[in-house]
């Protein structure tokens, strides 16, 4: 078992140029998604807008990696969309989007229905809908913001006065930053691997793209095949994404991943009828704030000029966080009046 020594395949250069304002009048903190429509939206209305994100590139959990020299999508696996708004904003901004064909099955070997329609991946790595949505946007990578201070003023972040922030932090770091009671959602962490296997007609792979554990018992909650993604893997390899139960999760999350990979790799290969022996390597990820504990969401009072957007107040999936971004927006647009 090993991590990963090939890199990140988003963009690491900090080309995101627009005009700097001695202060800028909005702030955003997170250039996840949510945080990214939120910034398009108000830029498109008119206002300065500044992003502020403490990684060295944008997309928050929307991550895809270049690992064995695989395109590998180590967040967000898939997206839909429903919503007209949405549609149109891939089919405009995005474009280069595709249908994964194969089902989901439970462990009965029974279809997940496609209730939200069908599910879409993006040619380029999931993550590449991030940078197409952080284009011309004033973005500052590994710029980390710990604190704020409201005054009636403004508020004082990183040495600069905004008329508003929006946060598209998870709610625990929201809490933090604003100075809150509460979160506006309690989250599970999630731990991850990818495993990558030799041969590509391996057990009961052709079958379908996912399959998924629909209870808590066990290691294991899903288990996802890389290779329903035209062009992601190289070689005669097979590529999972596997990711944990929120229980084993909590269990090991400060856990080496070398403690964790081998349970996860022999529930997976029970699932899928891989032959033992087949493994070629492995690297282990844990998202600490994966995504919202259902029925967690509540509201929260927030400071004046304060704002949130993303999963800390709606659904994680990528076209509830981009709809939510741009209600966001509305809301600051609304407030700045």
């Amino acid at each position: 078992m090993r991590g990963n020594r090939d890199g990140d395949c988003s963009r690491k250069e900090v080309v995101y140029i627009a005009p700097v304002k001695k202060s800028e009048p909005v702030a955003i903190i997170g250039a996840g998604l949510s945080g990214l429509s939120c910034a398009q939206a108000l830029q498109s209305a008119g206002l300065g807008v500044r992003v502020f994100e403490s990684a060295g590139l944008v997309g928050g959990r929307c991550t895809t990696r270049l690992w064995q020299g695989h395109l590998v999508d180590l967040g967000v696996q898939y997206f839909t969309a429903q919503s007209g708004d949405f549609k149109k904003e891939l089919l405009t901004r995005l474009r280069q989007f595709r249908p994964i064909i194969s089902p989901i099955l439970d462990q009965h070997n029974h279809v997940v229905p496609n209730t939200l329609g069908p599910r879409f991946y993006v040619l380029q790595g999931n993550n590449y809908f991030a940078h197409v949505l952080s284009q011309g946007l004033d973005i500052r990578l590994k710029s980390e913001v710990k604190s704020l201070t409201f005054k009636s003023s403004g508020i004082k972040c990183l040495g600069e006065t905004y008329r508003a922030v929006v946060s598209s932090l998870p709610g625990p770091q929201t809490a933090r930053l604003f100075a809150l009671s509460e979160s506006p959602a309690e989250y599970d962490p999630c731990l991850v691997a990818l495993l990558e296997y030799a041969g590509t007609d391996l057990g009961r792979a052709r079958e379908c793209y996912g399959r998924v554990f629909t209870n808590e018992d066990g290691p294991l909650q899903a288990g996802y095949c890389e290779n329903n993604k035209v062009g992601r893997i190289v070689g005669n390899k097979t590529v999972f994404n596997v990711e944990a139960t929120a229980g084993y999760s909590r269990e090991h999350a400060d856990a080496p991943s070398e403690t964790y990979l081998p349970a996860l790799a022999r529930k997976h290969e029970e699932m899928w009828s891989i032959p033992a022996g087949k493994l070629t390597a492995a690297y282990g990820h844990c998202w600490t704030f994966a995504r919202p504990q259902k029925g967690t969401h509540h509201r929260v009072a927030l400071p004046p000029g304060g704002f949130i957007c993303g999963d800390s107040r709606t659904d994680a999936t990528v076209e509830n966080v981009w709809l939510d971004g741009q209600k966001a927006a509305q809301e600051v647009l609304k407030y700045l009046q």
